[in-house]
């Protein structure tokens, strides 16, 4: 069977310029003039690809619809606009990809085929509710899961919307206001870090994760962490140090493994006493990339690999800062897992920096992973 795109464009002559185009490469296209007809077209044929034109005056309620159902919500959902500015908004509004116009006829097969190769690689909604659970009972995934997806669906609007404010594209920022944007954006990274822990707990609850790879900067990917930390970090009166290892490009899973980084150090930093150090040291070496994180604090008390469980916390009877979800750090573990590598804790670290005067007393986490972690690829 082909794959199927749907394609919601109000001008007739565009639609029969795409469907002649993607139909001569192999591919079944589904036509609506309108944002409401393509939705329920969209849930009678359940298309490989949905395209929409940015100037329909739902795309954002088109995106919310979609991203609504479970099934749909797997379906990569690309615009087609103009400008810069409709790329933002469609971005904002929980698009997936964009597509520049005037159509490129020799181009827009190779960027339709592309954005559907991202859908062939992702875990099918269906394989992951059907496979039992390995520690939670199916109904807890399902509620998880069920749980993570709506909170996700409002948080990807808002989240690119307030990157669009932050810009000051569509005005100047006064620094009270960029203060309370900053702030907001500070909170939405935090709530959506807590969904992706949920979603994927629930999923790797029922077998391995699936990756996506693709190059990735160490390096980059540990600063642009440190830099979603700024709040926090500004917040406790810490200081966050980023040692690069300038060893280049790995092959790797970068969403994931920037969740699995960010869970690490957001630990470090809630758990750093007051002006305390907190380092991420990213280092190469015998085939493995390694990302290790040192803090000041109070350590790991009594077994401290139990932390990598589900829902548990450190035991911390004094501790006057409440405990997270128990999530962050089994998810961490289990995305260095599907790329074949692993995470481990000392508590306190039984080797310090190689350079630096700092001396971290508290613990030291390590994520490792191979360099080339095609071989981890599911």
């Amino acid at each position: 069977m082909p794959q199927r795109v749907l394609y919601i464009e109000s001008d007739a002559s565009t639609r029969v310029l795409v469907r002649r185009l993607l139909e001569a490469s192999g591919l079944a296209v589904d036509e609506s003039a309108t944002g409401l007809d393509g939705i329920a077209l969209a849930h009678s044929i359940t298309p490989d690809l949905v395209l929409a034109d940015t100037r329909l005056p739902d795309i954002g309620e088109i995106a919310a619809r979609l991203k609504q159902d479970r099934v749909l919500a797997q379906v990569p959902f690309v615009a087609v606009g103009r400008s810069p500015a409709d790329r933002d908004a469609a971005l904002a509004a929980g698009c997936d990809g964009f597509i520049a116009r005037p159509i490129d006829e020799a181009r827009l097969v190779d960027e339709v085929k592309a954005h559907l190769s991202v859908h062939r690689e992702r875990l099918p909604v269906e394989a992951a509710a059907s496979a039992p659970p390995r520690d939670l009972d199916p109904g807890g995934a399902a509620f998880m899961r069920d749980l993570a997806h709506e909170l996700s669906t409002p948080l990807t609007p808002l989240a690119g919307y307030l990157k669009i404010l932050q810009s000051e594209r569509l005005g100047a920022l006064s620094p009270q206001q960029r203060k309370v944007m900053d702030g907001m954006a500070s909170a939405v990274t935090k709530l959506t870090r807590i969904a992706d822990n949920l979603s994927d707990f629930a999923s790797l609850q029922a077998g391995p994760a699936a990756i996506t790879l693709s190059p990735v900067d160490p390096d980059v990917l540990a600063g642009e962490v440190a830099n979603e930390m700024k709040a926090a970090v500004r917040d406790a009166r810490l200081h966050l140090e980023v040692r690069p290892s300038r060893g280049g490009q790995v092959l790797a899973d970068p969403h994931k493994l920037r969740q699995a980084l960010a869970n690490v150090v957001h630990n470090a930093v809630k758990f750093s006493p007051h002006g305390g150090e907190v380092l991420i040291e990213v280092s190469r070496g015998a085939g493995k990339l390694r990302f290790s994180v040192y803090d000041q604090g109070r350590g790991v008390p009594g077994a401290p690999e139990r932390i990598f469980e589900p829902f548990r916390h450190a035991d911390r009877a004094d501790e006057a800062r409440l405990p997270g979800s128990g999530l962050g750090l089994p998810v961490a573990r289990r995305i260095a897992e599907a790329h074949g590598g692993r995470i481990v804790v000392e508590s306190p670290p039984h080797t310090q920096p190689s350079v630096g005067g700092h001396q971290y007393t508290g613990a030291k986490f390590v994520i490792e992973i191979p360099v080339d972690a095609t071989a981890a690829r599911p």
